[in-house]
């Protein structure tokens, strides 16, 4: 029997150190995962935190119908979503937004090329902000696509049963989402002409 299948079958009977050896294999990506809809490093341990406690709860409900990445990914987009939402909420009631206390939470985007100038670095910083920012304004469905789609490599099959659509209709969602980030980052896209910031 393949190993994860293995340790999957183990966890469903109630073994804890082979449900926490599934943990350690899928906890880098999941992490990056709950990062990338997140925005912030605090935020996306908590959900990621919650999402394996909610998996562990839940494993013997497991059947094996999809690959376990699928079904525990599932979990995890919808608890990022969850904290999205009550975060939001919380946002509303708030007058001025909070500066970060530091910005050790962007340490994930901030490993870089090797030596680019301070202008060229800033520039970089001012980008990543901008595209950030327009994959955080695109609708719900929208983001979870691009995100799992550029930012995972996964596949439209793969995204359709995280977030329970058919194939065609992830399709859509990726299609929209990109020529949503097309329209709203057009003034930073490279066309004949030149761009603002040359980004092809």
């Amino acid at each position: 029997m393949d190993q994860e299948l293995l340790l999957i079958e183990r966890a469903r009977n109630g073994e804890r150190a082979a449900f926490d050896s599934l943990v350690d294999i899928y906890k880098g990506k999941a992490f990056a995962l709950a990062y990338n809809f997140t925005g912030n490093a605090e935020d996306a341990k908590d959900v990621l935190q919650e999402a394996f406690v909610k998996a562990y709860l839940n494993i013997k409900r497991f059947r094996g119908g999809s690959a376990f990445y699928t079904w525990f990914y599932r979990i995890l987009v919808n608890q990022c979503r969850d904290a999205l939402r009550k975060k939001q909420s919380k946002m509303k009631v708030l007058v001025d937004m909070p500066e970060p206390a530091n910005e050790d939470d962007a340490a994930p985007f901030e490993a870089i090329e090797n030596g680019p100038g301070p202008g060229e670095a800033l520039l970089n910083k001012e980008i990543r902000e901008k595209v950030d920012g327009a994959i955080n304004m695109l609708p719900e469905k929208q983001k979870m696509t691009f995100i799992l789609r550029h930012m995972h490599g996964m596949k439209l099959g793969e995204i359709a049963g995280i977030i329970k659509c058919s194939e065609s209709t992830a399709k859509v969602h990726l299609f929209r989402a990109t020529k949503n980030l097309q329209k709203a980052l057009s003034p930073y896209i490279k066309t004949e002409g030149g761009g603002e910031y040359g980004v092809v």
